[in-house]
């Protein structure tokens, strides 16, 4: 398979009232790549890129990486965007056919939009912030380029994370998990944001990265654990007794401090809750994932991969 494009939207001549990007990525990829192999899993995103191309005649889809795709369009109406990314949603309810077996993709989707010009490279920036945002919210994110922080110093907003727990910036908003059969919420998952004192709320796309790679992710989820058992015990307290899911990002998975830390806090609350783990944190360290899996199951925690 060739390798990945390069993600550089081009469009000839004038242009119309709107530039969009669209970055479609397979969050499922990696346990196809297992099942298939990898040379037929290689090959699935040119399935996916020809099944978008078809559906939207009129964007430019590229293949930019084994497990991403890029749609670029423009349009005079802001509202394409999101005819767009219905579309695209529509088309992966549908499985793939591969080598005789129906499988279903699941993606995420981040887009940016521009009205008139704009850098190609800064739309592609806010095009793949938005992913970051739609790998943490579950649901289609878009950034709109005019209304993004034209430069985000990354040294300042790291060292200023670092004092964000202790400074109260961050708090919690939850979104409700549905039993369809039975229509009634039965779990909520836990989605921190930070109101920054000067930046006003940076989106997780913006800081949990950052704070993976700078270890802030450690004191930033046991913040986020401690914070949704507290808000647990109030919800309860009026009736609403739901188990509460928190994101673990994938090299903590791995730490054996943060998992007793982890144990810890959840046997003396005696919460329920639950840990929503990314495949690709298991695959990285795959013999410590799932010892660690194992040990926060056998103290009753739920587990979604």
């Amino acid at each position: 398979m060739p390798g990945p494009a390069v993600l550089t939207p081009s469009w000839p001549g004038p242009r119309p009232g709107w530039q969009f990007l669209v970055l479609a990525e397979i969050e499922n990829f990696l346990v196809l790549r297992r099942h298939l192999g990898r040379p037929r899993a290689d090959l699935l995103i040119l399935d996916v890129s020809a099944r978008l191309a078809a559906l939207l005649p009129d964007a430019r889809t590229v293949v930019a990486g084994r497990h991403l795709v890029e749609v670029a369009f423009e349009s005079d109406a802001r509202l394409s965007l999101d005819i767009t990314l219905k579309i695209i949603e529509a088309a992966f309810e549908t499985p793939f056919d591969i080598d005789g077996e129906p499988h279903r993709l699941h993606i995420s989707l981040g887009a940016a939009a521009v009205a008139g010009h704009a850098d190609d490279v800064r739309l592609v920036e806010e095009a793949e912030r938005a992913l970051a945002d739609a790998r943490i919210e579950r649901v289609a994110a878009v950034r709109d380029v005019a209304r993004a922080t034209a430069s985000i110093d990354h040294v300042a907003l790291a060292r200023d994370l670092a004092q964000a727990i202790e400074n109260e910036e961050l708090f919690l908003q939850y979104q409700p998990k549905v039993h369809v059969r039975r229509q009634e919420v039965t779990s909520v998952e836990a989605l921190v944001r930070w109101q920054h004192p000067t930046r006003g709320l940076v989106l997780p796309g913006d800081f949990i990265p950052m704070a993976e790679e700078s270890r802030d992710i450690v004191a930033l989820t046991l913040w986020t654990i401690r914070r949704a058992i507290i808000d647990q015990k109030v919800l309860a307290a009026r009736g609403h007794d739901l188990r509460v899911f928190i994101n673990i990002a994938g090299g903590l998975l791995a730490d054996p401090n943060f998992v007793r830390e982890v144990c810890a806090i959840v046997l003396e609350s005696g919460a329920r809750l639950g840990f929503e783990i990314t495949e690709t944190s298991v695959i990285r360290d795959p013999d410590s994932a799932i010892a660690n899996l194992k040990v926060f199951a056998d103290i009753g925690e739920h587990l979604e991969v």
